[in-house]
């Protein structure tokens, strides 16, 4: 089990974010970015080719952040892509209806240095409305056991996470076949050998809406989910997702009925 550079005194931090016809959202997660108060981050945004206004939003952050709008072959590919042309020691990606609380790369940089074999840190993170109004904190998060990562549920948020880039490329990076569980897969490989630490900060805030590729993705998200999990030695779904995936057997067969179907 070989061991991880030694990160600098600060570190260069890539951040990534994928974007497709998010103009209403896509500043405020810019910001969240740039705003930072960390000294060193370089920030790409893939954009799929939107329409929407989203390359006038971009264009007025050209000196801020380097970005791209052409056709991708979906998250995933986007977020690869990116991290293949990232320069940092360490690596994020930040979706574009999300966005990063005050301190939140400074935090993850000095938790990677205290903590030296941690493949990645993640915190807590807000709920938010589709148009930014704060719900409440997710409570699924909960401090790192792998054990229970595999069977139980994937409580790592994504938008809390830094990693190593030395670990990241050590598994092999992103999965780009996978279009919902593409993070949950890159947690059970970053960690295989060494556990994950958590930080019990508010390090970002999300926006939940019924239009979320999660909430949208039904029983083709469970299918994905079902398959890599027993990739990596599970069996069937986490005891969180059959649930989930139970109630979502349960409405469809009452919209079913509703409709004669």
């Amino acid at each position: 089990m070989a061991s991880f550079a030694p990160l600098p005194d600060t570190p260069l931090v890539t951040v990534v974010t994928p974007s497709y016809n998010q103009a209403d959202t896509l500043e405020a997660t810019i910001r969240s970015v740039i705003e930072q108060d960390y000294p060193r981050v370089q920030y790409l945004v893939m954009d799929g080719g939107s329409t929407d206004g989203s390359v006038d939003i971009l264009k007025r952050y050209d000196a801020r952040l380097t970005w791209t709008s052409a056709r991708d072959a979906g998250q995933a590919d986007a977020i690869a892509t990116g991290f293949a042309q990232a320069d940092g020691e360490v690596l994020a990606w930040l979706n574009s209806d999300d966005v990063y609380t005050p301190g939140a790369i400074g935090r993850a940089v000095r938790g990677l240095r205290e903590h030296a074999q941690a493949p990645l840190v993640y915190g807590d993170v807000d709920w938010l409305t589709k148009d930014g109004r704060r719900i409440g904190p997710c409570v699924s998060t909960e401090p790192f056991n792998r054990a229970r990562l595999l069977r139980v549920s994937n409580f790592i948020s994504q938008p809390s996470t830094f990693f190593r880039r030395d670990a990241y490329e050590a598994v092999g990076g992103l999965d780009r076949a996978l279009h919902y569980v593409m993070d949950y897969d890159l947690w059970l490989r970053l960690t295989r050998d060494r556990p994950a630490v958590y930080l019990p900060h508010t390090q970002a805030q999300v926006r939940v809406y019924p239009q979320t590729k999660s909430a949208a993705g039904g029983t083709r998200r469970f299918e994905e989910m079902r398959q890599m999990i027993a990739r990596h030695g599970g069996s069937g779904l986490p005891a969180y997702y059959r649930l989930e995936c139970a109630t979502h057997r349960a409405a469809q067969a009452v919209a079913a009925l509703r409709t004669g179907r």
